[in-house]
């Protein structure tokens, strides 16, 4: 499937998605979360992206719910993740901002954060805990802050793993990494001063990417928010490597 044809399907896919905004805003958030996932499915066979489960599968797929903690790479990690399984996820605040993507993590419950606003940790650490008070459904965070080249995983951020002690939530470690022809690739990688559509076009000029999803052992909240977060990071990068 060659990049023109991905182009088109896309652009389709989009104009789907402005549907699903629009008739999601009268629909129950299960049901939203149910289409979001199908639309996120067939974002990845537009693609041509292959999903590769390893590790504690079932325990991410079951209804237990975790605080999940990946690394980031690129924009697709969030599709990949909810094609799986709808989870909350906390997002920077700038995701808002992008046209219909935006529109879809607000209506499928994101928690944003602005990382120029020191108060706005306090506020999505408590709208976490309230979010595991009253949802049955696992909340992912991205520790690194931003997105990585692929090849490595950047220092973790400890302050939105206070959540997990204040919420008695075990943290469930999931490795994200790109393969391209079975070699380690960064074609999916979002970082830098690359844009939405260059990184797009990256992907879509591909069809052998497959993204190998591992899910760790479940963690409990103990020691240090440092501690802990060095302890994950570290069980993530060994994955990644």
């Amino acid at each position: 499937m060659n990049f023109i044809f991905k182009s088109v399907l896309m652009a389709f896919h989009l104009l789907l998605a402005l549907i699903l905004c629009v008739a999601m805003i009268m629909l129950p958030r299960n049901i939203c979360h149910i289409l979001i996932q199908y639309w996120a499915k067939r974002l990845l066979r537009i693609l041509r992206i292959k999903i590769t489960l390893s590790g504690e599968v079932l325990k991410f797929l079951s209804k237990d719910t975790y605080l999940i903690v990946s690394n980031h790479i690129s924009w697709l990690d969030i599709p990949v993740i909810f094609s799986l399984k709808p989870i909350t996820f906390v997002s920077a605040s700038d995701v808002k901002t992008w046209l219909i993507i935006g529109m879809l993590a607000k209506i499928s419950g994101a928690i944003f954060v602005d990382r120029n606003r020191k108060s706005s940790l306090v506020e999505v650490i408590q709208a976490m805990n309230h979010h595991f008070k009253n949802e049955k459904q696992s909340i992912c965070i991205f520790p690194e802050g931003i997105t990585s080249n692929g090849y490595q995983v950047l220092p973790f951020k400890s302050n939105l793993f206070q959540s997990a002690f204040e919420s008695n939530k075990l943290l469930l470690p999931l490795s994200i990494k790109y393969k391209e022809n079975n070699v380690l690739t960064n074609r999916t990688s979002f970082h830098g001063s690359t844009t939405l559509f260059q990184s797009f076009k990256r992907v879509a000029k591909s069809n052998l990417i497959e993204v190998v999803v591992d899910i760790g052992h479940p963690v409990k909240p103990a020691q240090s928010r440092k501690d802990l977060s060095l302890k994950i990071q570290k069980a993530i990068a060994l994955k990644i490597n």
